[in-house]
């Protein structure tokens, strides 16, 4: 029965498309299995305590997406929706919360698993497939204190995120959306759009936009400093920053904004790949 694994964030487009393209074939198969009516369980998992920046929390699931939301007070607080029409979820899938030094780790694990934040390992598939019993997903639902970093990941879900501070959002099939007033920012899917907002940068690291079907769009302040690289194999690509270019009809452009410095990747292969002006209020600059 096959696992997931995500080892570390340096995984690239190779691995993740060879995971989309599984994800993608198979999910057909596995839906004729899927047939009855849908239950629900909106409080299937429930964790919240408090933390603090520079903490960071990290959300691990197969099936399913993430919402992240600033929270109101100095808790984190994770909920967890399960949907299904076969099996037993509360039999075979397991949460896990794993406290680190300045960290949480919230994971969903089908069938058992590891609940790390660079090695979250889930016993089966979590798609209801290759046997699986069940073909449950999960939603988690994640409200974070202001200046905590978030770095969540899904295999077959979208990742939605509002924060204050850096995030790091990572699916294979389903889209991407992060705006955050604090970046960077470094996403990627293979299957979806993404769509990736800062108002400011603080810690260093690189800022990302990646997709293999879909847009990419990254949103960043008017004055930032950065290497400028935006790629499309069939779709367009634009920069509203000076110092970005091409030539002619090319599907490249790059180029040195403010002093350098910090990477500024946005690509996709059949999308548009753009780089905008971000506003100081979070409003897309007019052009």
């Amino acid at each position: 029965m096959p696992a997931v694994r995500i080892d570390s964030y340096e995984t690239k487009a190779g691995r993740i498309m060879a995971l989309g393209l599984l994800v993608a074939g198979t999910m057909a198969a596995g839906a004729c299995k899927s047939r009855g009516p849908e239950h629900v369980d909106p409080a299937a998992f429930a964790w919240n305590a408090p933390l603090g920046a520079p903490a960071t929390v990290y959300i691990r699931n197969t099936n399913g997406g993430v919402e992240v939301r600033p929270s109101t007070d100095g808790n984190v607080r994770v909920t967890a929706e399960v949907r299904w029409r076969r099996g037993d979820p509360k039999r075979e899938i397991k949460f896990q919360a794993v406290n680190g030094a300045n960290s949480v780790t919230i994971c969903a694990l089908w069938e058992g698993g590891t609940c790390e934040p660079a090695k979250y390992h889930s016993g089966s598939s979590g798609l209801g497939l290759f046997g699986n019993r069940t073909d449950a997903s999960v939603k988690f639902t994640v409200l974070v204190p202001t200046g905590v970093r978030v770095d969540a990941f899904t295999v077959n879900g979208s990742v939605g995120v509002a924060a204050t501070a850096p995030v790091v959002a990572q699916t294979v099939n389903g889209t991407i959306k992060v705006a955050t007033s604090v970046g960077p920012v470094d996403a990627e899917t293979v299957n979806g759009n993404v769509d990736v907002r800062m108002t400011t940068l603080g810690a260093e690291g690189p800022v990302r936009a990646h997709t293999v079907t879909g847009t990419a769009s990254a949103y960043l302040p008017a004055k930032f400093d950065g290497v400028v690289d935006i790629s499309s194999t069939i779709g367009n690509v634009s920069s509203e920053f000076d110092g970005v270019s091409g030539t002619g009809e090319a599907k490249h452009l790059s180029g040195i904004v403010g002093a350098g410095g910090r990477r500024v990747d946005v690509g996709t292969v059949t999308g548009s790949a753009s780089l905008r002006r971000l506003n100081a209020d979070g409003t897309v600059a007019a052009p």
